[in-house]
């Protein structure tokens, strides 16, 4: 028999993670599937979970760095490996690059928790949802990663206050970052917190895009899901989804979605029927999962602006060939934003990336040498919108075009003056790299203008909703984690309110009868 949930949650990370804990805090039956395995951390070792998949650490980068590769070209991706940890697409114009395992992306965020560029983001989208109106959600989830900035009483090394070209590179402050930061700059010491959970401080030389072993980056797994586990939640990792099917009304069952999903541990396809159906699995898969639904599987139906406004962001990623003569690697995961002084390209932001967790890696030493003098330089400040989604002849297809992106010729602008001033030099692909999709099932007021309602409920689609990047409705501009966690935090608060109104009806329909 086919089984059944209250609440099925898909994905685990920003979007996936938060919607479970306060589900599942609110007493409601969920269950979450994870195309991904639990890491090996430190944090995760000591909650005494077993079968834990290594970070692409040392040896293992080559091993577990990649699981799959995936092109507009082709109609299927290529799985390397399932415990793998990134997924690389290569769109038409621009290429995606996103993690999998428990917890998602915050296994390769840097910690970043910024609120949007645009102080208004939330407005003139939806009218029951505002800025203001989302602003708690953005101070509740700072807090509950005991978040914030840096400062120099920290000594974190390579700080663009001091590594600035003498003052070529202006900082812009300082955003909340979710970071054990020691207690005595130096001296990392491992701490056991509240939940029992171990983790050892930052030490400032392995919590980047790789992973932080030690648990020092403040990631969803033993931060919410854990936490959830414990309230109640069931999680089936090495469950990737593969199509949903819209069940007819049923007089005896309040069932209305069912789920097929390859479960990697056996290798067989089995199914899962949901009376609410969370999207949680980032915009790549959210998209490619609702697209194959409707237009191959033929599970679902509607959703004429399902694939528009796709957004990248607005990301660019260079190696940036410093040659500096101090250890770029040392620090944070990133520094600080900043602009080149006198900078008029107002819109961008530029981050200075380390290049970490190199000591195990088995590559020649004198090539460590290199890449420790230099780091990856990143630039965003959020694009128009303007992609799209695709199903054509079988193949998923993202569409994107840096040209007709007004953000790009302002980074462009704003690269080019640095590499003058410092006298440095910036390799880039041709096309734009991001790690930040999103958009294609975007908020809006009817399926004329959006794909999901201020609930994240699909129009025309009762108790299936997007909870991840994919609803955004424009570019934040800057890391979007903080933005998309303050999503599904709504997306979970009013469906906890419609499942407990529902319970109320319930009750009283059954004094009723008696």
């Amino acid at each position: 028999m086919t089984k059944q949930v209250e609440v099925l949650i898909i994905g685990s990370g920003f979007g996936g993670a938060i919607a479970a804990r306060r589900l599942a805090a609110a007493g409601r039956e969920v269950l979450m599937l994870e195309r991904g395995p639990w890491r090996d951390t430190v944090p995760n070792r000591s909650i005494g979970l077993k079968n834990l998949a290594p970070l692409p650490q040392g040896r293992k980068a080559f091993t577990h760095g990649l699981r799959t590769v995936g092109s507009h070209l082709f109609k299927k991706t290529f799985t390397l490996n399932n415990k793998g940890f990134i997924e690389a697409y290569a769109g038409k114009g621009i290429n995606i690059i996103c993690s999998s395992g428990v917890g998602g992306g915050s296994h390769v965020y840097a910690g970043f928790l910024d609120r949007p560029l645009v102080a208004n983001y939330w407005d003139n989208h939806h009218p029951e949802i505002s800025q203001a109106k989302m602003e708690c959600y953005y101070d509740e989830i700072i807090k509950a990663f005991n978040a914030r900035p840096l400062t120099a009483a920290d000594k974190a090394p390579n700080r663009i206050e001091e590594a600035n070209y003498n003052g070529l590179l202006t900082p812009l402050g300082d955003p909340a970052i979710g970071m054990l930061v020691p207690e005595q700059p130096g001296f990392p010491v491992k701490i056991t917190d509240d939940n029992g959970i171990e983790r050892w401080e930052c030490d400032m030389k392995n919590n980047s895009f790789l992973g932080s072993p030690s648990g020092a980056k403040t990631t969803l797994d033993f931060t919410f899901i854990w936490p959830a586990v414990k309230q109640g939640l069931v999680v089936q990792e090495m469950c990737e989804a593969l199509s949903i099917h819209k069940l007819a009304p049923q007089d005896d069952s309040a069932m209305r979605y069912e789920v097929r999903y390859r479960n990697h541990q056996n290798g067989q396809v089995e199914s899962v029927q949901a009376e609410h159906l969370i999207l949680a699995a980032g915009a790549l898969n959210t998209l490619r999962l609702l697209l194959r639904s409707r237009d191959i599987e033929g599970g679902l139906t509607g959703m004429p602006r399902l694939g528009q406004k796709f957004s990248g962001n607005g990301d660019f990623f260079g190696v940036w060939k410093e040659n500096s003569a101090t250890d770029l690697s040392k620090g944070m995961p990133i520094a600080s934003p900043f602009r080149l002084k006198d900078s008029t390209n107002e819109r961008v932001i530029v981050l200075r990336a380390s290049i970490q967790g190199l000591d195990d890696v088995p590559v020649p030493s004198f090539l460590k040498r290199w890449l420790r003098k230099q780091s990856v330089i990143i630039a965003f400040g959020g694009d128009d919108s303007n992609g799209s989604v695709i199903t054509r002849r079988g193949k998923f297809k993202i569409i994107y075009s840096k040209n007709e992106n007004s953000i790009y010729a302002d980074i462009d602008d704003e690269l080019k003056n640095i590499k003058v001033r410092t006298k440095t030099k910036i390799f880039a692909p041709r096309n734009p790299v991001t790690v930040h999709p999103m958009g294609g099932a975007c908020l809006g007021t009817s399926n004329a203008d959006g794909v999901v309602g201020a609930e994240g409920e699909v129009f025309e689609h009762p108790g299936l909703y997007v909870a991840d990047s994919a609803a955004l409705p424009a570019s934040p501009g800057g890391a979007p984690s903080l933005t998309i966690a303050a999503w599904s935090a709504n997306v979970a608060d009013r469906l906890i309110k419609t499942l407990e109104e529902s319970d109320t009806i319930a009750v009283k329909e059954q004094q009723a009868v008696a």
